[in-house]
């Protein structure tokens, strides 16, 4: 019945209707050709199990988890039906681990229909970006619906890296309230952090002086770890982590470079990954051969089927000439350095920095404070009354509120005159 059903995905026209990316019908195809090839192969050899990734103790859970942790930012644009045929393939390799968060567009509900049936096979984590106590709560209540459960595994703050954010989530009234309120009440077993950035060793170790967190999320790959100052400081969280038993989860494995002007031919968000077998095969056996740590795949149905196999094949990290080598023939690059160097072009002598400054002023004088609740237009006029020209900037001033949504420093919602946004 298994074989019948995927092959019959294999044949459903998916994309049409919505007239999504290309990428959708290839990954759809990718795991689906992926799946048929191995049933087919246990057929022909009659062997009927399929070896399984290794699993070790997350931590202090209790838990046994595959090493390689599925990261559904890869079903932020899928179908159910796509989400169906990628969960089957990861249950081909026995994972029982998933990452997720409600930001990361239909991953929670096409996760949740399956979940209704196989809750008892995954270890579950989910996350929020929001910073106060009851954004937080909002979030899980969210989290709960969509994923179709009574309680979440793992429930971590997510991008905790900047000062002010964190001061936020662990100041009174801080989602750090919320997180332990929801402990205490059965609806999240264990908590977590996340970050992204090369500042985020640091952030990690103070986020675990501050709380007993339980897991760790951070970046880890083979040239970020050439970084002496990111090593060193990885090296001191994860010496910590031991300490404590604080599980260490590792992202942006297979990241090859920054996209630039190229076109986004996978949906791994703001980098390019590396995509044949070979350079993937040993960027992924290079992080598994941190020994502590877990491997979440790329956000990419199509690159999916790759790293899994990748892992279920490792034996041991390659040496640093098989890696230095790979740098050179792709030209891998950091994926963080050219975020900075914008974050310094925007200084306070720009445009943009001049905004973002005048935003803060705004925010700080209590403008968004509900029950206000501003629209763009309020906004503009609000910047204009500054001093600041916005004529044909609407576009600058929508995306950085967006961004503060994401922070958590602001909540927006639809209203008859458009989106609005507010602070608590």
């Amino acid at each position: 019945m298994v074989e019948q059903f995927i092959k019959e995905l294999a044949n459903t026209e998916l994309c049409e209707e919505t007239k999504r990316l290309d990428w959708c019908v290839s990954a759809h195809a990718a795991v689906v050709k992926y799946i048929i090839g191995r049933l087919e192969g246990a057929e022909n050899t009659n062997q009927g199990d399929t070896e399984m990734i290794p699993r070790q103790g997350f931590g202090r859970t209790g838990h046994q988890s595959t090493r390689v942790i599925f990261g559904s930012w890869a079903l932020s644009k899928a179908t159910q039906a796509e989400a169906d045929s990628t969960l089957a393939l990861l249950q081909e390799y026995g994972v029982n681990h998933i990452d997720t968060a409600p930001m990361y567009g239909n991953a929670e509900k096409v996760i949740g229909s399956w979940l209704a049936k196989h809750r008892n096979d995954f270890f579950v984590a989910t996350k929020t970006c929001k910073r106060s106590r009851a954004g937080a709560l909002d979030d899980l209540k969210r989290s709960l619906e969509r994923l179709r459960v009574d309680y979440i595994d793992l429930w971590q703050t997510h991008g905790l890296t900047n000062p002010a954010g964190w001061e936020k989530v662990m100041g009174l009234g801080g989602a750090l309230e919320a997180f332990v309120e929801a402990r205490d009440k059965g609806l999240v077993r264990f908590l977590g952090v996340t970050g992204h950035c090369n500042s985020v060793p640091a952030m990690h170790k103070r986020s675990l002086e501050r709380f007993d967190f339980d897991s760790v999320l951070l970046p880890y790959n083979y040239l970020l770890m050439q970084n002496p100052r990111y090593a060193a400081g990885f090296d001191e969280l994860v010496g910590l982590c031991r300490k404590r038993n604080v599980a260490v989860q590792t992202i942006k494995s297979i990241a090859r470079r920054p996209w630039g002007s190229r076109p986004k031919t996978y949906n791994t968000y703001f980098y390019e990954p590396l995509e044949t077998q070979d350079a993937i095969d040993k960027l992924v056996h290079w992080s598994l051969g941190f020994g502590d740590g877990f491997l979440i795949t790329a956000g990419d149905m199509q690159l999916l089927p790759k790293m899994l196999d990748a892992a279920n094949r490792f034996e041991k990290r390659p040496a640093d000439t098989e890696m230095k080598a790979i740098v050179d023939e792709f030209d891998i690059q950091p994926i963080f350095s050219r975020m900075v160097q914008r974050r310094r072009r925007r200084g306070p002598q720009t445009w943009g920095g001049q905004m973002c400054q005048a935003l803060e002023g705004l925010i700080r004088d209590g403008f968004f404070k509900h029950p206000n609740k501003r629209t763009l237009e309020h906004v503009v006029k609000a910047l204009e009354s500054k001093g600041l020209s916005t004529r044909g900037k609407e576009d600058n001033i929508s995306n950085s509120l967006s961004g503060r949504v994401r922070k958590g420093v602001l909540r927006k919602s639809k209203a008859s005159n458009g989106w609005v946004y507010w602070t608590e």
